[in-house]
């Protein structure tokens, strides 16, 4: 059970101090007595309590010298003065110094622990405020990051150590005087209003991350990400900085080293198959644009771009006479042909890209009734990048010449995957295909992919 808080009786009346200590004891309180000034100084020495109730005539001292006395060991302690009405003028003027109230003889004993209840129950809530306040400041300090507190007008009232160094102003100029947007680029600033007001106008929640250009005090731009929530019961928010500059370095860096790998593996592929040169170029392009009509996010349109580049990678294991083939392919040699997609899958599976890069080249091919290769997948089994990859290749690869045959036109590979739209074709990779080339309706096909 948790310890009550100590109080203090200063009162020269015996029977005062056995009442009180009484009243005090039966409540839980820990209660101590002194019928002089000096008996009860000597033990506010030794240690602290939370109240005193002092008597106004004590015979060593007047009650109010008393109480500044305690006052100045303890500051925080609370300090009633007792007295009989006649000298009640003479405490109210002492209340207004120093007091915290007075109580009139002859005392009533439910008035007293009323008061003196109400009083501890603030100390403890200011207690428990401060000592929150001072976790809370801890965990503010120590998140490792960045971290800020935004009130409503933008303004920043509380910034940690880290923010301080990645800013490089101090808390003293920026807690109360700067706004959080003062950090950020102005390019930036329109574009993550323009996200809010549209997020508003679709009533859904504006974003909780973000990734913009933040200026420090040297004018120095770094690349941060930044995460956002709202302080319960508050009008403010808290976001927290991370820088992410180095790792944009290095992101960038690794992209321009996997474009490179990609590159090297579609040159191969068209060394090994000149017929179809640029083919993959060709229907990389086309599926990155149904990928942005579709309104698919960055990171599956990139997936899209890169499968789509070296989808053909496996028909390197494809005899070239039969790649080259002038004439109608036999159903054995179709048969090897259609191998390629498995071979592109374990070549690549072992490749760790960020996006199903393997999987996407394996199921190409695959169509929704299950007649595709080479596992006969059927509808949801099939990756969509895979589905709109297979819908720019059978575009692509019809409008273009083969050594067997030449371009059948935009217009015979359009009407195709319109007519097994649903069928064979991804509806939504169908629709916005068509889409993209009715509204370039008067360019060929090769204006619509450069």
């Amino acid at each position: 059970m948790k310890q009550k808080e100590s109080v203090l009786i200063v009162d020269d009346n015996e029977d005062i101090r056995k009442n009180l200590k009484l009243i005090f004891n039966k409540k839980g309180y820990k209660t101590d007595t002194a019928e002089t000034a000096q008996k009860a100084l000597k033990k506010a020495d030794k240690k602290f309590f939370n109240i005193a109730l002092i008597e106004f005539k004590l015979p060593d001292m007047e009650g109010t010298i008393l109480l500044s006395k305690l006052k100045e060991l303890y500051p925080k302690m609370t300090c009633f003065i007792i007295t009989a009405y006649a000298f009640l003028q003479n405490v109210r003027m002492a209340a207004r110094i120093n007091a915290d109230g007075y109580f009139i003889k002859p005392l009533i004993p439910e008035d007293v622990l009323y008061r003196f209840e109400k009083i501890l129950k603030e100390q403890r809530i200011e207690k428990e405020l401060k000592e929150s306040e001072e976790k809370y400041r801890a965990l503010f300090e120590n998140t490792g990051t960045a971290t800020m507190i935004i009130e409503e007008d933008r303004t920043i009232s509380m910034v940690n150590t880290q923010g301080e160094k990645l800013s490089g102003y101090s808390k003293d100029e920026i807690e109360n005087k700067m706004k959080w947007t003062d950090f950020v680029i102005p390019e930036d600033m329109e574009k993550m209003k323009k996200h809010h007001i549209l997020s508003g106008k679709a009533g859904k929640k504006p974003p909780s991350e973000y990734e913009f250009s933040f200026i420090d005090r040297k004018g120095n731009v770094k690349d941060i990400f930044l995460k956002i929530g709202i302080v319960p019961n508050a009008k403010k928010s808290i976001i927290s900085l991370m820088d992410i500059t180095k790792h944009k370095i290095s992101e960038e860096r690794l992209k321009k080293t996997i474009d490179a790998a990609i590159d090297t593996m579609s040159k191969i592929v068209e060394a090994k198959d000149p017929y179809t040169a640029g083919h993959q170029r060709n229907v990389s392009q086309i599926a990155t644009f149904i990928a942005r009509e579709m309104k698919l996010p960055p990171d599956k349109i990139e997936g899209i771009r890169i499968a789509s580049l070296i989808h053909d990678i496996g028909k390197i294991s494809v005899p070239t006479e039969i790649l080259s083939k002038p004439t109608t392919l036999s159903d054995i040699e179709f048969s090897l042909i259609k191998v390629h997609s498995q071979i592109g899958y374990d070549i690549l599976k072992s490749i760790d890209f960020s996006y199903p890069v393997a999987t996407v080249i394996l199921q190409h091919h695959e169509r929704l009734d299950g007649s595709g290769y080479p596992n006969n997948l059927k509808g949801d089994e099939i990756l969509l990048e895979a589905k709109i990859i297979g819908v720019a290749d059978v575009v692509e690869a019809m409008s273009s010449h083969r050594p067997y045959r030449p371009s059948l036109g935009i217009d015979k590979a359009l009407e195709e995957i319109s007519k097994n739209k649903a069928i064979l074709y991804d509806s939504k990779a169908v629709d916005a295909c068509l889409k993209i080339f009715k509204e370039k309706v008067n360019l060929n096909l090769n204006s619509i992919i450069a």
